[in-house]
């Protein structure tokens, strides 16, 4: 007879023998980022200050970055999603090996629309998106790393969900450079693309403070998620990534890493007919 596996009492693993710190950061971060009815006000006084501003009010729905002195290329029709929901939550599965062959420019279109796309509404006021957003407040940006796309150079380029297009940040040959900068140069490096996403976080701060950190996070999963569901119903090969050096990204990125910084990716591309 098989003896019982005990299973692991994990807070020596992540505490150590002494138990945790009075200030390990983690704990620190989720205490002062907890939300108290007696404190509220003061906890998160951006709320009262949204409510008092029409200047305040109509910046907090321009959250996109936008420069139209970059080129910028229109994304076409958005490949579509036909697969059922159901089929979806049964196929969707990380996959890390592709097959090198470019994804279609529909197709791009189709996983950053999902991701981030507005779905109705008055464009300039960018009123429904396709993740929920805390305060409707969309601190996230999107920056494919194009490797391998039909008729697209590769580089890193930025989604406009406003102008429906992406524009050309950086050219050349950027997909070695961020794959450099992974725990797994194998999977970016043969990725046709890298969704990197990008927290501008002052978008949320200004309201919910600390808070507004953790919203941001909740938000890349939502994002991440629609776009694995979206790559799975165009057949295409997709895995989330979170192995990756913040400091390189960042830089690769032109970002300061403090008031903006990379905090989720996803690799996409073309599956092998033997995964």
């Amino acid at each position: 007879m098989t003896e019982p596996v005990r299973t692991v009492r994990s807070t020596e693993i992540v505490y150590g023998a002494r138990g945790a710190a009075l200030d390990d950061p983690a704990d620190v971060f989720h205490e002062a980022s907890k939300a108290y009815p007696q404190l509220l006000a003061t906890q998160l006084p951006g709320v009262r200050n949204l409510l008092a501003s029409r200047e305040l009010q109509v910046s907090a729905q321009r959250s996109v970055r936008s420069n139209r002195e970059l080129p910028a290329v229109p994304l076409p029709q958005p490949a579509p999603l036909t697969t059922s929901f159901d089929r979806l939550l049964i196929e969707r599965r990380s996959t890390r090996e592709f097959a090198g062959e470019p994804v279609t420019q529909n197709e791009l279109a189709a996983l950053l629309r999902a991701g981030y796309g507005i779905t109705r509404g008055d464009r300039e006021a960018q009123s429904f998106r396709s993740v929920p957003s805390g305060g409707a407040l969309y601190p996230l940006e999107l920056y494919p790393v194009v490797g391998a796309v039909e008729g697209l150079g590769e580089g890193i380029y930025r989604f406009d969900p406003l102008r429906e297009c992406i524009e050309l940040v950086r050219g050349d040959r950027k997909r070695e450079e961020l794959a450099a900068a992974s725990v797994y140069p194998e999977i970016v490096g043969a990725a046709g693309i890298t969704i990197l996403v990008v927290a501008v976080f002052w978008r949320t701060r200004f309201k919910y403070a600390l808070r507004g950190y953790r919203f941001a996070l909740l938000e890349a999963g939502h994002v991440v998620q629609n776009i694995l569901l979206a790559a799975t119903s165009l057949g295409l090969a997709a895995v989330p990534l979170g192995g990756y050096y913040d400091r390189r990204v960042d830089d690769l990125l032109r970002l300061d890493g403090v008031d903006e910084s990379t905090i989720y990716a996803v690799c996409v591309g073309k599956p092998l007919e033997d995964a």
